[in-house]
């Protein structure tokens, strides 16, 4: 692959030009291990984005974009592979408050908190990280922006995300509110369904306030049949927040809970072995405005007594071309 040159502690981010122009992304990371007796330490090139964004109008755009990534499983071997998706083939119409497009595109459900959260290089938001939705799906959606109070957006999707795009007679259907109270808060309701033999809810609310020097965030997030089966339940909080110290110097913090349900036929919760809480919590340099490196701390610490633990030192940086 050429861009495995990057490898190291690289993470190339939105590399786009003005409303036209290529996409390029790249993430990688190095951590070194802090609880395992051999404290497990490695470069990596988890993910890269390629694609091309153009104005076909003075309403509608187009855009490609290929997901270049590891597969979910974790073995040794399965980690030097590399497979490719197409993450966004969409046709994007706006006019004045209105946006509406279809294809295969961003979604939606988490997008405000993960801007929010702003340090995505770094580590997913939290409905992204546990597997609460996918954040890319094929269909259509609509947004619109009422006034500067208001904003509400429609998605409707095939609900099985972007690398599972088969054809089953199901659909996800998620509606989300936002709301501007005042110029530096926002708050969010979200809430969708997708019915198989079982029918699985979401529902999310969020909470923001950005001010000069800092921002602080609050997710709580629940999710009814996770996975199609009924009654397995999972739910948790989200809390993070920043102060910018210079122009240049900020810290984050960022504290997160994932819980799941006891059913009446259970003696332990389904998802105990993971369930658990994480702390992300570091400092932030940008030198220019294309550049931000970060050191930081992450770990997992398990519910379940026979549970992992991971605890980790990272190094990150973004630069944007």
């Amino acid at each position: 692959m050429p861009v495995t040159f990057l490898a190291g502690i690289f993470s190339v981010s939105s590399a786009q030009k003005a409303d036209s122009g290529e996409i390029l992304k790249v993430y990688s990371n190095f951590h070194y291990g802090l609880i395992e007796d051999d404290h497990p330490t490695a470069f990596e090139v988890t993910r890269v984005y390629l694609g091309y964004k153009h104005d076909l109008s003075d309403h509608f755009s187009a855009e490609a974009k290929l997901d270049i990534g590891s597969p979910e499983d974790l073995s040794q071997y399965s980690l030097i592979r590399r497979y490719a998706y197409f993450k966004t083939a969409a046709l994007t119409y706006k006019d004045k408050n209105l946006t509406a497009w279809f294809g295969l595109f961003d979604m939606r459900e988490f997008k405000v908190q993960e801007n929010f959260w702003g340090y995505r290089y770094i580590y997913k938001s939290y409905q992204d990280a546990y597997k609460f939705g996918p954040s890319a799906d094929i269909g259509t959606g609509v947004h619109y922006r009422f006034n500067d109070f208001i904003e509400a957006d429609l998605v409707v999707s095939n609900g099985e995300g972007y690398k599972n795009l088969q054809t089953d007679n199901s659909y996800k259907t998620g509606a989300g509110v936002t709301l501007h109270p005042l110029t530096d808060m926002t708050f969010r309701l979200y809430y969708d369904f997708n019915h198989k033999d079982i029918t699985q809810y979401t529902y999310a609310f969020f909470a923001g306030y950005d001010a000069a020097k800092y921002r602080i965030g609050a997710e709580y997030n629940l999710q009814q049949n996770f996975a199609f089966v009924n009654k397995h339940n999972l739910y948790g909080y989200s809390f993070y927040g920043t102060y910018t110290i210079t122009d240049k110097w900020e810290i984050f913090g960022r504290y997160d809970w994932l819980h799941s349900s006891l059913t009446s036929a259970e003696n332990i919760p389904w998802h105990l072995n993971n369930d658990g809480s994480a702390i992300i919590s570091g400092v932030q340099y940008t030198p220019v405005n294309q550049v931000r490196f970060s050191l930081n701390y992450q770990d997992w610490y398990s519910y379940a007594k026979n549970g992992t633990d991971e605890s980790y030192i990272y190094v990150n940086l973004e630069f944007k071309l």
